[in-house]
């Protein structure tokens, strides 16, 4: 509009046009605040993957000790230590004396000053030859032939060992099918197909279910359980991979949906009574037959996004007050101590109401407007759920976070960088089983090999020999 234009209009209708435009103003600001914070967003402080933070990396916020880098004063160390007894001993003995020069005294007594150890692999592949003897009884001239052991079924098979290793490289080391049997046979000296390797996995994962099983009557006993869930590309399209974990046991199964649908089809909390720590994804709060404690390494990241994006006040003291008060049941913890005293839990708690108040005055609620910002939703979680928000400070069992599940989802991750993902909902279906074996029996200390090979050969019924009844 041109200033001539400007100055026929009335009082009256300046003052309309300054409203309108006040208003395009605020809502532009709005969206420019918007976009600035999801420019701002990345693995450090919101619930973004590190994966999507790509070339630009978030400097590390680990918080100064003034500590000097690497071990400190009376911490154990865990080099590397011979546990056996050596295969081959060789004596360096010196052979002239270096005074006498011309003297030889290789077969003088002597005395062990010191030694080293070299560890090193030998790689030999074993072809075993059955030969089936026919023998003739000389009584009654009666032809006898002996029989194949019951695992020798084919002319050419085989054993338990190059099962394992084709189990352990694709969904251990997240080696591509097409690698590991050019591993098999340039290291091996094996003659593999890929299509071999494929059967190998899908035979471990149908003989493996009686161990699932145990797995998760396991899981459905513990006093604790992580919940966590993630994206997976099956077949070119979306399903989810759903995780429940305790210190001693990884169950993982694969579904087409991430909600109540796709836990229920886990098993596991269905008819879990414990304590269930998680994300604060809803469909979890419908299970009401256990407790629930959320995820506060989120609840830290959302709220440091919150301090940068928008320098609010309750969010910064939000984030003080959880940081410290880990510190402290941490320091109860070591001394051994069960729960907080109770003047301390007061204090906490009126902290907590506090810091929600100030939240309130900063985020009100507009009448008439149903839709609220990020910094509101995350404000009414704290408000929704104080008791699972503190769930690790009235319960010394409760961990402060769950990167637990975390962890044993990692994998899938790894997995779908090298593979891009799985062909068909069976594969899938195979690595969740496989993924749950092997991370059970890490968490048992038990070989991961010893574990897949005894499962094979169907020596190992249980991984659970070390825990008591």
């Amino acid at each position: 509009m041109k200033r001539s234009d400007l100055e026929k209009l009335s009082k009256d209708e300046l003052i309309d046009i300054i409203l309108v435009l006040q208003e395009q103003i605020q809502t532009m600001a709005l969206k420019i605040a918007e976009l600035e914070a999801r420019l701002n967003m990345n693995s450090k402080n919101s619930s973004m993957p590190p994966s999507n933070d790509m070339w630009r990396k978030p400097q590390s916020r680990r918080q100064k000790t003034g500590k000097k880098p690497g071990g400190q004063l009376g911490h154990k160390g865990h080099g590397l230590k011979i546990t056996r007894e050596p295969d081959k001993t060789i004596q360096l003995k010196p052979q002239i004396c270096k005074q006498c020069n011309n003297t030889n005294i290789k077969d003088t007594n002597g005395t062990v000053i010191d030694h080293r150890y070299k560890i090193d692999v030998k790689i030999q592949t074993q072809l075993t030859q059955y030969n089936q003897v026919e023998l003739v009884c000389p009584v009654c001239k009666t032809t006898n032939t002996a029989q194949y052991p019951q695992d020798i079924t084919s002319r050419v098979q085989y054993g338990e060992g190059v099962k394992a290793i084709s189990v352990l490289f694709t969904h251990y080391a997240m080696v591509s099918y097409d690698k590991t049997q050019k591993i098999l046979n340039d290291v091996f000296d094996i003659p593999i197909g890929v299509g071999t390797i494929v059967n190998h996995v899908c035979e471990f994962a149908v003989k493996s279910e009686p161990v699932l099983n145990e797995i998760t009557a396991q899981l459905k006993d513990s006093e604790i359980l992580h919940l966590d869930e993630t994206g997976v590309y099956v077949g070119g399209g979306l399903q989810w991979l759903h995780t429940a974990s305790a210190s001693e046991a990884t169950y993982i199964t694969v579904h087409p949906h991430r909600g109540q649908v796709g836990t229920d089809d886990n098993g596991v909390l269905k008819e879990f009574t414990g304590t269930a720590v998680h994300d604060c994804w809803n469909p979890y709060f419908k299970y009401e037959q256990c407790r629930h404690a959320l995820c506060n390494a989120h609840l830290l990241r959302e709220l440091l996004g919150v301090v940068e994006n928008t320098g609010q006040v309750w969010a910064s003291q939000m984030l003080a007050f959880l940081r410290e008060s880990r510190q402290i049941v941490d320091r109860y913890k070591e001394a051994n101590q069960d729960v907080l005293p109770v003047d301390c839990r007061e204090r906490f708690a009126e902290q907590y109401i506090q810091i929600l108040l100030l939240g309130e005055q900063e985020n009100p609620l507009v009448v008439g407007v149903w839709k609220r910002s990020k910094v509101r939703c995350l404000l009414d979680r704290f408000i929704d759920y104080p008791g699972e928000v503190c769930r690790f400070m009235n319960d010394f069992r409760v961990p402060f976070d769950n990167n637990l599940a975390e962890r044993d989802i990692r994998n899938v991750k790894v997995k779908q960088k090298v593979s891009g993902g799985f062909r068909c909902a069976q594969g899938a279906k195979n690595f969740g089983k496989i993924s749950s074996i092997i991370g059970t029996a890490l968490k048992q200390k038990t070989s991961a090999f010893n574990a897949v090979s005894g499962i094979i050969t169907g020596t190992t019924t249980s991984l659970f020999q070390n825990i008591p009844d």
